[in-house]
């Protein structure tokens, strides 16, 4: 790669000064061309500056060369701010960037201009881009970061990517097998990362990225992220942090009121980095009058138009980007703007008698560029909507009962000619088939062509489209489990509505995503009155249960006991002992965590009696665990020593996975209390290593706790700072509320002993607000005394 001094043009002060005039001259429309500014720029120091200039400013009149012949107004502070962004990552000060704005505003226009600056500027640089899909459940984990890492393997830097993700990042190699070079290096990468976690997937990718970064800049664009799934939102804060120091520009846009009325993870995300100082912001508004006549200019060039037009436009689209195009087109195409024999483009008629009427609402203006369509092309479209912004042909050929080649035809000219959607490339479906997948060029138009559909047709059509989806799809419908949920439960089917949003949990809970699963189990519970009455009870009780756990895992407690409660009713309702005696175990271990002994205390005989008319060793075993966590509470140690001995015998006797897993961290905790260090890092290894294996979020970060703790009473500093830090950083994108805030005075004290004291107080202090936040008076007390 060329050297950093190659890839920064070398521009004078001279080049910001009459960029500065140009803008000045821009806002009083004192100019006739953009030849005036260019033949300056020519003047200086050669092609770098003209080249700079040609891909990022949007002049009047006859567009500059390199741009094209609809110039790209409105904008030039923005570029200008995100290209000053690139060129300090391009010497080493990266960033995170967001491009905000409503629907139809502009966002991907303008990041598109900006990726084509950015390739014709900086010779050298890597540019990918990656996007987030709408109504795709949460085992697409990371899926705007594959998107731009595969474009990445895809493209010239492709030698390069995949050296440092082989020596970086091999955990995420296994998502790229084409990109090994032959099946034995794919099994030894297996083997090298069999039994590695998700947590290490956060590091490995900051290293990859530090690593082709310092060799070549790169620029990461991450588009519609208020549909990103928490995993991205994670590995975004991940590389946020680390970005400082990086020759690296991420660069992403969500529309604010879809992240802020869904409460979407990327909501706290950017409160959080934003009080940090670690992201930038730019939110792209409406055009003006003069916006609106600079298009005009650069579409109908020569023209005659009255200078009113423009104004009139704006005012009748309040400056929307998208409005005002498609009012422009419906002007054009309706004969309202004509072109002479000299070439010169004029109103038909003055102004005065011409209709120019905005259409009275988005969904009308919108029609009004529907209306070209054929009658056949417009229902394959309204069809498609049905499957979302994205869809594949083979479905919607399906839903049309048409051959799937001829609507590929079809639909090349309709993306061809109108421009309301774009082919993203063929795929193979898991069934083996061969399909197109398209996107709307834009979500309003879906959202048209959809609203257009009666309700009964839409219900027979979502039912239709997650059929022939769980066909293509069969034995791995897993993967797609939120988007066939979304079809059924629109399509009416409930039962698989709510089999999918059972699977969709699942996926969520999977990659401890337990805010997702309770969400998801709360929908499916929603449905529930709409299952037949004989499958009502036994269906509500199993989501009771799933989301009692979710919820437990994220430390919210009062709504686990609920949950708990619920299954317990529900399990009396259906006569079953054995889950009632499971409800009973579950709610009193929720009450132990939540501190409520008196309460276990008072269920302890009831939890036994259930235990025995269920006739289960396996839920006497549990309730044995309720007896001895509650003298573990009370600090009755030599009663619950024995007992915990016991359970983890009787749980590897009968393979009893849970409750070893329980067994082991308490009796590895009880071992600690006892200075017993070896004994306690053992228990708890083992104990680590199984929550990873049952995801059970909660008891894995007690463990990263305790072992923090045992490693730092036995001296090995490095080691306990390192286990605290691997587990707060978990903590957090668990989203828990338990063990996060009692975390940071750890560390704080681990500073305190290695007498960094200015660390130590920055911790400490981070405890205090962090146990006040959250109501832990634990994590207040100990930060304060430390």
């Amino acid at each position: 790669p060329p050297p950093p001094s190659a890839l920064k043009p070398d521009l004078p002060r001279e080049f910001d000064v009459i960029v500065e005039l140009a803008l000045a001259k821009d806002r009083e429309r004192r100019y006739q061309s953009a030849s005036e500014l260019a033949e300056a720029l020519r003047s200086l120091k050669g092609a770098a500056a003209q080249q700079n200039f040609d891909g990022l400013m949007v002049t009047s009149g006859k567009p500059a060369p390199g741009i094209e012949s609809e110039s790209f107004v409105g904008r030039e502070a923005e570029l200008m701010k995100l290209d000053e962004l690139l060129r300090k990552a391009i010497s080493g000060s990266g960033s995170v960037v967001f491009i905000t704005g409503e629907p139809g505003i502009g966002k991907t226009a303008f990041v598109e201009r900006f990726l084509h600056h950015a390739r014709k500027s900086y010779s050298g640089l890597l540019a990918a881009r990656g996007r987030c899909v709408e109504q795709y459940g949460t085992g697409e984990a990371y899926l705007p970061f594959l998107d731009a890492i595969g474009a990445l393997l895809a493209g010239p830097g492709r030698e390069r990517t995949v050296a440092f993700l082989r020596t970086y990042a091999p955990t995420w190699c296994l998502q790229f097998p084409a990109a090994l070079i032959s099946t034995a290096a794919m099994e030894s990468l297996q083997q090298e990362t069999g039994g590695v976690s998700k947590d290490r997937m956060l590091r490995e990718m900051g290293d990859a990225l530090r690593a082709l970064a310092a060799n070549t800049p790169t620029v990461l664009l991450l588009e519609d992220l208020h549909w990103a799934d928490p995993s991205s939102v994670d590995l975004l804060r991940h590389l946020c942090q680390r970005a400082g120091d990086l020759r690296l520009l991420i660069v992403g846009t969500f529309r604010p009121d879809d992240v802020e009325l869904s409460d979407h993870p990327l909501k706290s995300y950017m409160v959080e980095m934003r009080a940090h100082n670690l992201c930038e912001e730019i939110a792209l508004g409406a055009l003006d009058a003069e916006h609106v006549a600079r298009y005009l200019d650069a579409r109908f060039s020569p023209h005659d138009f009255p200078a009113e037009l423009s104004a009139l436009i704006g005012r009748k689209t309040e400056g929307h980007p998208l409005f005002a195009t498609s009012l422009v087109d419906f002007l054009a195409g309706s004969g309202g703007i004509v072109k002479s024999g000299d070439g010169r483009w004029s109103l038909a008629r003055p102004l005065s008698e011409m209709d120019v009427e905005a259409p009275e609402s988005v969904r009308s203006m919108i029609r009004k560029k529907l209306e070209a369509l054929s009658e056949e092309d417009r229902l394959a479209l309204q069809y498609a909507s049905v499957e979302g912004e994205e869809f594949l042909s083979t479905v919607v050929a399906h839903l049309l009962d048409t051959d799937d080649l001829a609507l590929e035809e079809r639909f090349a000219v309709v993306e061809r000619m109108h421009h309301l959607i774009v082919a993203r490339g063929e795929e193979e479906l898991p069934d083996g088939t061969l399909a197109t997948r398209y996107r709307f060029a834009h979500a309003l138009y879906q959202n048209v062509l959809y609203g257009d559909l009666i309700s009964k047709r839409r219900i027979q059509l979502h039912r239709k489209a997650g059929e022939q989806l769980a066909r293509h799809y069969g034995a791995q419908t897993a993967r797609i489990a939120a988007q066939l949920a979304m079809h059924f439960e629109r399509g009416r089917d409930f039962g698989r509505a709510v089999e999918h949003l059972t699977h969709a949990a699942g996926n969520a809970a999977k990659l401890y995503a337990n805010a997702e699963a309770a969400e998801y189990y709360g929908r499916a519970l929603g449905l529930v009155e709409k299952l037949p009455d004989e499958e009502q009870e036994k269906t509500r009780l199993e989501l009771y249960q799933k989301r009692g756990a979710a919820h437990l895992a994220l430390g919210r407690f009062q709504p686990a006991v609920d949950d708990y409660t619920e299954m317990l009713d529900a399990a009396r309702r259906l006569g079953s002992p054995a889950a009632e005696s499971a409800a009973l175990n579950a709610l009193t271990m929720t009450l132990f965590y939540s501190h409520r002994l008196d309460e276990i205390t008072a269920r302890v005989d009831e939890v036994l009696r259930a235990a025995e008319r269920a006739g289960s060793e396996a839920l006497r075993v549990e309730a044995l665990q309720v007896i001895a966590l509650k003298h573990l509470g009370y600090g009755e140690l030599d009663q619950a020593r024995p007992m915990l001995d016991e359970i983890i015998g009787s749980a590897r006797r009968l393979a009893h996975k849970r409750v070893l897993l329980t067994g082991l961290a308490w009796r590895g905790i009880l071992h600690f209390f006892q200075t017993e260090y070896t004994l306690a890092e053992e228990m708890l290894t083992e104990a680590q290593s199984l929550a990873k294996e049952l995801h059970d979020g909660f008891l894995l970060l007690e463990s990263y706790f305790v072992l923090g703790m045992v490693r730092g009473n036995q001296g090995r500093m490095s080691e306990a700072l390192a286990t605290f830090n691997e587990g707060l950083e978990i903590a957090r994108r668990y989203g828990d509320q338990f063990w996060s805030p009692r975390m940071p005075n750890c560390i704080g004290w681990i500073y305190r002993e290695l007498q960094d004291f200015d660390r130590a107080l920055e911790y400490n202090q981070q405890g205090l607000e962090v146990g006040r936040e959250a109501q832990v008076l634990e994590a207040q007390a100990n930060s304060l005394i430390n």
